[in-house]
């Protein structure tokens, strides 16, 4: 298995994933703008620069693979924005307040295991970016 070639592809995907699954909420529940808004900035910093970096995350991760970018650069580079996803959406997920939670309409139920689900997506994110600079390195 090679993985200067494998890690950068799981680093894009992870990232794609956890964009996609930190904005399922703002996407799907429509009728609570209020409760979206506590819910994205609990904790001290929130969790929107997550998925801004999750989102670019994507770009840098594949520019290495196209060869528009030293792999060595693209590999600290998201290893410190990955650690930093990981770390931020860490701290979103345990500063979420269980009445937040449960404010939500019954047909959005879903979202007490979003914080979890969003937390593994990050954690591998991470690990991608981890692995990609054990590779590289």
């Amino acid at each position: 298995m090679d993985r200067t070639r494998i890690a950068p592809y799981l680093g894009a995907l992870g990232s794609l994933v956890l964009a996609v699954v930190l904005s399922a909420p703002y996407v799907l529940i429509n009728t609570q703008p209020q409760l979206l808004a506590d819910y994205y900035g609990a904790g001290p910093l929130g969790v929107t620069g997550a998925i801004f970096l999750a989102t670019l995350g994507v770009v840098i991760f594949l520019s290495s693979v196209r060869g528009r970018a030293d792999p060595e650069l693209v590999a600290g580079i998201m290893l410190v924005v990955g650690v930093a996803i990981f770390g931020l959406t860490v701290l979103w997920a345990v500063s979420i307040d269980s009445t937040l939670l449960f404010s939500f309409p019954s047909d959005a139920a879903w979202i007490e295991s979003h914080r979890w689900l969003s937390l593994a997506a990050s954690a591998v994110v991470a690990a991608a970016a981890a692995a990609y600079a054990a590779a590289v390195y």
